[in-house]
């Protein structure tokens, strides 16, 4: 009867055990013929406005550095700092005490050249009269000839001493040499200023102004076609907060050479400046803005996957089957981004799901198909 029993429970374990192994085995059988569903979009070529962007620095049309060219103590400033000057203002006094007494001294001396000259030239004539009569050498006209060539020389020499002295005299008010703003004077009345040396002051013209950015040596052909006007790319400026310029840029210069160590060309662009809004030595954003052709290819960023050398997205075939694709990416505008190389017309990308999924996994897709990139960005 022990026997009996024992044999019934072991019958009733064993067929529990066999069904529960059943329901195992079932499940994972129905789990490995699940597919991983996934949204997708078609690739449907239009037309998008793109922005580029490159960190650039303002630079002043003019940067000068007011010295003087004069020595002596600053004895006067004729504007405040800040002021808005115009070419030829004044704008500082040298003492000019010492440069007017050496004007009158050398003036004083041409003086007494051209009475010299006067003189030496009366003789002359007077000595050419008497050697027609034979009332005197030859070699005594030579001698008063010289002498009238060497007072002209000397008279000549007067001269240039006074141009030099009355050039100090003028030179000891010292003028802007440009339009622009005066910054804050370095030295104060009574310093003593050392022609060619001592700094006083900077003017700046900022208006217009340049902005200097560095692009690519693969951009070059592009730029040099926008500069000769060919091309919708448009050029604006973003600050530091983030706020844009008013006013549109257009591209002054190329560079002349690319630098070996960065690979990269500097372009300048001007912007006019007259409510004086931008300062030389700001940093800014240049804002690179076009429009591409209505055969241009995009795709939504979070499409993107990103290894260490590739680019890339997975595509669906026509029967749902996972295949990755190589790209070449552009620039972003808005959420998306445009892809140069590596997608065509038709094409179904993956736009979510594609954590869950390998290449060569059929799938399921969401809706019916997905919605068109279509539209312009």
């Amino acid at each position: 009867m022990y026997l009996k029993s024992n044999w019934i429970i072991f019958m009733i374990a064993l067929l529990g055990t066999s069904c529960g192994g059943g329901k195992k085995n079932q499940q994972a059988a129905m789990m490995g013929k699940m597919k991983a569903t996934v949204m997708v979009q078609d690739v449907v070529p239009t037309s998008y406005t793109v922005s580029s962007q490159f960190p650039g620095t303002l630079v002043a049309h003019d940067v000068v550095a007011i010295r003087s060219d004069v020595t002596g103590f600053l004895s006067g400033i004729k504007v405040k700092d800040g002021s808005m000057v115009k070419k030829g203002q004044p704008l500082y006094d040298i003492d000019k005490s010492r440069y007017v007494a050496a004007y009158g001294q050398v003036a004083a001396s041409q003086q007494q050249a051209e009475a010299d000259l006067a003189q030496k030239q009366r003789d002359y004539e007077r000595y050419k009269t008497l050697l027609e009569h034979d009332a005197i050498s030859r070699q005594t006209v030579d001698q008063a000839y010289t002498a009238v060539l060497t007072a002209k020389a000397n008279v000549a020499a007067a001269k240039a001493a006074v141009a030099k002295a009355g050039t100090d005299v003028n030179h000891s008010v010292i003028r802007a040499p440009a339009n622009g703003s005066i910054g804050i004077v370095l030295i104060k009345v009574g310093d003593i200023v050392n022609a060619g040396q001592t700094q006083i002051n900077t003017l700046v013209n900022e208006h217009p102004i340049f902005a200097d950015f560095d692009v690519p040596q693969a951009s070059i052909p592009q730029f040099l076609r926008i500069q000769k006007g060919q091309g919708d790319e448009k050029f604006f400026l973003k600050f530091t907060s983030g706020e844009s310029y008013g006013e549109q840029g257009k591209i002054q210069t190329i560079n002349n050479i690319v630098d070996p160590q960065t690979g990269t060309i500097r372009v300048r662009l001007v912007f006019q400046n007259r409510d004086g809004l931008l300062k030389s030595g700001m940093s800014c954003v240049v804002v690179m803005q076009y429009t591409t052709p209505g055969t241009q290819v995009a795709i939504p960023t979070k499409a993107i996957i990103q290894n260490l050398s590739e680019t890339s997205v997975m595509t669906l075939t026509k029967d749902n089957v996972v295949k990755p694709a190589s790209i070449k990416p552009g620039p972003i505008t808005d959420t998306m981004i445009i892809v140069e190389e590596g997608l065509n017309a038709g094409d179904r990308v993956i736009i979510e799901g594609q954590q869950k999924v390998r290449p060569g996994d059929t799938v399921n897709v969401a809706g019916a198909g997905g919605a068109p990139a279509g539209g312009k960005h």
